[in-house]
């Protein structure tokens, strides 16, 4: 494994690179941001010979407070089949970028932003003070806490906790979930399922052929707008509760699914 320190305790800017592998970042109260490198397959141990001359495959620069971490690029068909593994830590409150073909992203502690763009892998993010930024054609995505939110994957399952502010979320083939939303919520998905649990503001929701269901948060107004081509359509919201001059705005629409909306409960709202 191969270590790099720089003395830091300001947020910084990282921009990450790399074929395949995973990269596990953590932004946290810290006077240093430490990058370590290894390389080797998914689930094999580090081999020291895999080690020694892992500064030849990969460059990692720091000045101004930018981190720039990116593997080279080589043609040895040796030197392709091994992911580099990367460990790095960085200040609370820093930005990261992350762009990858095939791998696994997981972010612990506190970002100020975050943009990352995978073809194939996972991405799992923890707090995200300013937007979170996130697009994977073949992998699931998690965010716990987002000021604003735009997701993407082609084939994979999106879900959010708790959204400050707007959320964008599409996919092809995955579910949509999302807790607690203070803001707004566009989800469009083909072959997926769309569950909103703690819905006050606008919403225009779309599924092909699974189920809507919203749960609208406790004392909310309502102005709902539904169809459902070939599935039911139902409500548990009573008449007084919905008006022209609602606070929330629901526009829901899916071809073969169902389409429900009910009251939300505290606990499914932190779920």
């Amino acid at each position: 494994m191969a270590t790099w320190d720089f003395a830091s305790s300001e947020p910084i800017d990282a921009n990450v690179s790399l074929a395949s592998g995973t990269v596990n970042l953590t932004a946290a109260p810290t006077d240093a941001v430490t990058v370590q490198i290894r390389r080797g397959r998914p689930g094999d141990r580090a081999h020291e010979a895999d080690n020694d001359d892992i500064s030849n495959d990969v460059t990692v620069e720091f000045a101004d407070r930018h981190l720039v971490v990116t593997e080279l690029s080589r043609r040895s068909l040796g030197w392709r089949g091994k992911a580099l593994h990367m460990t790095i830590s960085m200040p609370a409150g820093s930005r990261s970028a992350v762009q990858a073909a095939s791998a696994d992203v997981m972010c612990r502690g506190e970002y100020s932003a975050v943009d990352f763009r995978t073809a194939s892998g996972s991405v799992d993010v923890a707090s995200v003070l300013g937007p979170a930024e996130i697009n994977t054609m073949s992998g699931g995505v998690q965010v716990f806490e987002a000021a604003e939110a735009t997701l993407q994957s082609a084939s994979g399952r999106i879900a959010v906790r708790h959204a400050i502010g707007d959320v964008i979320a599409r996919t092809a083939s995955g579910d949509i979930r999302v807790g607690a939303v203070d803001a707004s919520v566009t989800a469009r998905t083909a072959s997926g399922r769309v569950l909103v649990l703690g819905l006050a503001r606008r919403a225009d929701l779309n599924s092909v052929s699974e189920d809507i269901e919203v749960k609208v948060v406790p004392g909310t107004w309502v102005f709902l707008d539904l169809a459902s081509l070939t599935g039911g359509v139902s409500s548990e919201l009573a008449a007084s509760d919905q008006g022209d001059g609602a606070e929330l705005h629901l526009l829901r629409r899916t071809v073969s699914g169902s389409v429900h909306v009910a009251r939300a409960a505290a606990a499914e709202m932190a779920s």
